[in-house]
């Protein structure tokens, strides 16, 4: 019933070519459950897709939609054998449901399927999990406010439904351009001839900003094709009063905004007569262009280190939320401390982590270094340079683990070896341990400090003494860049400028539309719902989310209608997303359940809406984002749209004529509606707008034929 931007792969169903006798395993009676499950909801999805046809809509006496709803006689029809088939073959775990396109999701959901007995596996397997596990519902209305709240807005004369769909920009493809692109554009054509400045130049221009105590070095490194992510970078180190910071250039484009903005920079790779990296490149993980950065980086890192310099360096996409530096002050004998990729449950006591996490996968995204860890820097860059492209975090954990001589590493040393004199009991209490054949000391920062992706979604950053992370790096999420930069947006440290704040995108000019209470959290029953609550299933994941995309759906809806951009309400699931086969969370990892701030990236296709921004919806806390302007936060109105909930489809038009600019009161002139008890605007709609907006979110995926 929703576009592919909404069918994100949470959860696939594999096939189970053996399952274990009874009673064997932790994880038969879950199966055993699930494919129960399933099996129940194949006959509802069956009678889903055909239920929901624009033809078999109409009105109920008393106002309601008999189309948005199955009756109880459909959903408990007889089975034929063919379905009792299909079904012996879904509890014996023959049923796969993979290697479906968005495409053949979006044309199972609307096939036609008469009756039960046509139905025959062949149906089954065409059908997506979607269907299967949450067919359409009736849309539940939030309560009506009481008579002191919100503005309840009154139905009206009601009239009969019209086409209402694509016109102006509402299909078309909208990018917004930021500021520092249309400064790019005005940039001279010729490379100018003026020397560029050096790590030098940028480090004294950063030292002068920063006045008589300027404390440690703080790095990062930007290119053309990622400069907002290098901006946002900048405006929090401000933000937070740190001056003394460098942004390293990867190409000349980059360095002539930098120094427009007055920022302390220098070309990267100077210092090692390389050519600078192509700016417009997208230097994906793993590729060559990124693997070259990873030379440039170790090479800033050395540098700063060979100038006696302690710095903290960080990647571009990890973003300051607080002041760390007091905090890496506590350990002054650390000549390292670092970020890591571990998944399990961090410290929350406010120190570093365990010493022994320095035996699994460190993450570079934040490393915080003294002079003394030059020789490793060195050694770090040294071995980069030889050979084929490398990964510089693999070289940098192969050197932090080197155990040369029987030296210890981590928490492990032998009396006499190398490394016993450093690690004393002093250096143990303090969770410090040993690194490179013993010869410095080494820290690891703790993810509910220094938080990834992941953790955000844990809820480990949420847990620690001190009441706050310290930084936020955009890794371990989804859609590269797009989900990077609405992760960033959801927890308000990315930097927009003031026209985001002001209007939407394309033809969405007259403001935002956001719903009240959290959407279908807020309603009587989302509050009380059982989905909520364990046991914690695929179904009940996937009708959680179906529930609250019913009124996501609808929100985006009545603000396109408005021209205005829509808000996307908190949301809830049950199960993270990862890349490889789970049960829910992650293995290895601890998290709550259900996760109550579900990211965007965990349930929207960022990619497919990227291409399409006015469709592309706010971030959930943009309403309260410290650099909107006072006067557009107080430029506010709630509104209660419960009278419409209760009629009939053909009042849509009252609805639309009532919100717009000139329409009930002042309504439409305010920067911000914020509507509870929305309809289910969707069938709302005239028929073939309904279709109109089908194949449109489908078609950004490719070419649809029916």
């Amino acid at each position: 019933w929703f576009p592919r931007m909404v069918c994100s792969p949470l959860v696939r169903l594999q096939r189970r070519t053996a399952e274990p006798p009874e009673g064997k395993g932790r994880g038969a009676g879950t199966i055993q459950k699930l494919v129960i499950g399933l099996a129940v909801l194949v006959v509802g999805g069956l009678f889903a897709s055909n239920a929901v046809r624009p033809e078999s809509r109409a009105t109920a006496g008393d106002g309601s939609w008999a189309g948005t709803r199955h009756s109880s006689s459909a959903l408990a029809a007889p089975r034929s054998a063919e379905v009792d088939g299909v079904l012996a073959n879904v509890r014996g775990g023959a049923l796969q449901l993979l290697n479906q396109t968005g495409a053949q999701f979006a044309m199972a959901l609307h096939q036609r399927v008469p009756t039960a007995a046509a139905a025959t596996e062949a149906t089954v397997l065409a059908m997506p999990l979607s269907s299967l596990l949450a067919p359409e519902g009736p849309m539940v209305a939030a309560l009506g406010a009481p008579a002191s709240g919100p503005l309840v807005l009154p139905v009206g004369s009601l009239k009969s439904p019209s086409p209402v769909l694509g016109r102006g920009d509402w299909f078309a493809r909208v990018r917004r351009t930021e500021t520092w692109e249309r400064d790019v554009a005005e940039l001279p054509k010729s490379g100018s001839k003026a020397k560029p400045p050096t790590l030098d130049d940028a480090l004294a221009q950063a030292r002068a900003r920063a006045g008589s105590n300027p404390g440690p070095v703080i790095a990062t490194f930007v290119n053309l094709k990622r400069f907002d992510f290098g901006l946002t970078w900048v405006r929090r180190c401000e933000k937070l009063g740190l001056r003394n910071f460098v942004v390293g250039a990867l190409d000349p484009e980059a360095l002539a905004l930098l120094q427009a903005l007055k920022v302390p920079t220098f070309q990267m790779g100077a210092t090692a007569n390389r050519a600078p990296l192509p700016g417009t490149h997208d230097y994906g993980w793993n590729s060559v262009d990124f693997k070259k950065m990873g030379i440039e980086k170790v090479q800033l890192l050395a540098d700063i280190l060979e100038r006696n310099y302690t710095v903290l360096l960080m990647d571009a996409d990890a973003v300051l939320v607080a002041d760390p530096l007091p905090y890496f002050a506590r350990w002054p004998e650390a000549d390292v401390l670092v970020t890591t990729d571990y998944i399990g449950e961090p410290t929350i006591d406010g120190g570093i982590d365990r010493a022994k996490l320095l035996k699994y996968t460190m993450n570079i995204g934040v490393i915080f270094a003294r002079p003394a860890f030059t020789g490793l820097a060195q050694a770090w860059i040294s071995q980069l340079s030889k050979g084929s492209l490398q990964w510089d975090q693999n070289v940098f954990y192969t050197l932090m683990s080197s155990r040369k001589n029987g030296a210890g590493f981590a928490d492990e040393v032998q009396p006499g070896s190398p490394g016993s004199q450093l690690l004393t009991l002093a250096a143990k209490d303090k969770r410090l341990g040993l690194v490179w054949d013993g010869k410095l000391l080494a820290g690891v920062l703790p993810t509910s400090l220094f938080c990834t992706g992941f953790t955000f979604v844990s809820g480990y950053c949420d847990k620690n003494a001190l009441g706050h992370p310290f930084t936020f790096h955009a890794c371990w999420l989804f859609y590269e860049a797009h989900g990077k930069r609405v992760r960033l947006r959801s927890l308000r440290v990315w930097h927009d400028d003031a026209k985001y704040y002001q209007r939407g995108e394309g033809d969405r000019t007259n403001g935002f539309l956001a719903l009240a209470d959290d959407g279908w959290l807020g309603t009587k029953e989302g509050r009380h719902s059982e989905l909520l609550q364990p046991p914690f299933t695929t179904a009940k994941h996937m009708q959680l989310v179906h529930e609250q995309l019913r009124f996501v759906r609808s929100g985006m809806l009545l603000a396109a209608l408005l021209g205005r951009q829509f808000v996307m309400p908190r949301m809830a699931c049950l199960y993270d997303k990862w890349w490889a086969e789970h049960n829910g969370t992650i293995p290895a990892s601890k998290m709550d359940q259900p996760i109550r701030d579900c990211p965007m990236d965990h349930i929207l296709e960022l990619n497919v809406l990227n291409t399409h921004q006015q469709w592309l919806p706010r971030q959930h806390s943009f309403l309260q984002h410290e650099d909107m302007p006072p006067a557009l936060k107080q430029s506010r109105l709630n509104v209660s749209l419960r009278e419409f909930s209760k009629s009939a489809p053909g009042s849509l038009s009252a609805l639309v004529s009532a919100l717009r600019p000139g329409g009930h009161g002042q309504i439409g002139s305010m920067h911000t509606l914020v509507v509870s008890s929305i309809p289910d605007v969707y069938h709302m709609l005239h028929p073939s707008d309904q279709v109109r907006f089908f194949f449109f979110f489908f078609s950004l995926n490719g070419p649809v034929t029916w």
